[in-house]
């Protein structure tokens, strides 16, 4: 079972202070009141408002919070995006927890907004894949949505998805001619989850019957084999959605822009995304 936020964010405070927090007890002796300031350091997209809110009300309710800054909104370097007025101990224990969770999910926000951008096509989707951190796919993929992209399935629950390892697996006991009875019988036990099959080759794409299939995805093809993937598909006349994944990095997205397909998805909007620089300031004169 998934865990909850104030789940996740008791076990990264606890890893983070296992005990206490031993600077703060040697230089501030006497807790008092501050203000502070969480401030973008680079251009933008903000993620994050639900972490800031369980993580004060988790650890101490009575300071004092002002969030300036919606989630999907456009930050600039030097942009307040949100402050603080409460004990200053309590602020130097949740600031690395804090930082470290809204930078990740401001990248995620804000690399999802690049290649959106990039793209510039508002008829192909940019979506994200399960290549996402343990137990915070959540927040990862509603950061996604924040940077204007799509959810791809959340979970394997979620949709039939078959790839190569799928095909080699039932190719063990089955011939390849059975798939399309095993998608019709599918359709009709289950008329509302959607089936998506992975084409590595124009052969595949040539050979496989995807009649009932959803989506069809192309994956790592080149542009060209992408534009005679298209034309398979548009003689054979299947009403699937197309998908193109792999290899699709922002220096290269532009050249999918006018590609008939639908759906672009990928994976280093969050595997391997660049987290935002994000600073937390305590105003010295509080």
């Amino acid at each position: 079972m998934t865990n909850s936020l104030q789940e996740i964010l008791i076990k990264a405070l606890d890893e983070d202070t296992p005990v206490n927090d031993i600077t703060s007890e040697l230089l501030i002796t006497k807790d008092s009141v501050v203000t502070a300031i969480i401030i973008a350091k680079e251009n933008g997209i903000f993620f994050g408002v639900e972490i800031i809110n369980e993580i004060f009300k988790l650890v101490d309710r009575s300071v004092k919070v002002r969030i300036l800054k919606k989630d999907g909104d456009v930050v600039n370097n030097r942009d307040t995006i949100a402050s603080f007025e409460g004990s200053i101990k309590t602020i130097l224990k949740v600031e690395r927890v804090l930082l470290n969770l809204l930078q990740r999910l401001s990248g995620v926000a804000s690399t999802t907004n690049k290649y959106v951008n990039k793209v510039n096509n508002p008829k192909i989707k940019i979506m994200d894949t399960r290549k996402t951190t343990p137990l915070f796919r959540k927040w990862e993929k509603a950061a996604v949505v924040a940077g204007r992209g799509f959810n791809h399935r959340h979970s394997l629950s979620d949709m039939v998805l078959i790839k190569e390892n799928h095909i080699s697996g039932f190719l063990k006991k089955n011939s390849i001619d059975q798939l399309p009875a095993l998608f019709k019988n599918f359709k009709k036990e289950n008329p509302n989850i959607k089936i998506e099959i992975e084409i590595e080759t124009i052969e595949q794409l040539e050979n496989y019957n995807l009649e009932d299939v959803d989506f069809i995805m192309f994956d790592n093809f080149s542009k060209d084999q992408i534009i005679t993937g298209l034309n398979v598909c548009k003689q054979k006349k299947y009403k699937a959605e197309i998908e193109v994944s792999g290899n699709v990095t922002l220096e290269n997205i532009s050249t999918y822009s006018d590609l008939d397909i639908d759906r672009i998805s990928i994976g280093s909007l969050t595997h391997s995304v660049k987290a935002l620089d994000l600073s937390l300031l305590i105003n010295s004169d509080s």
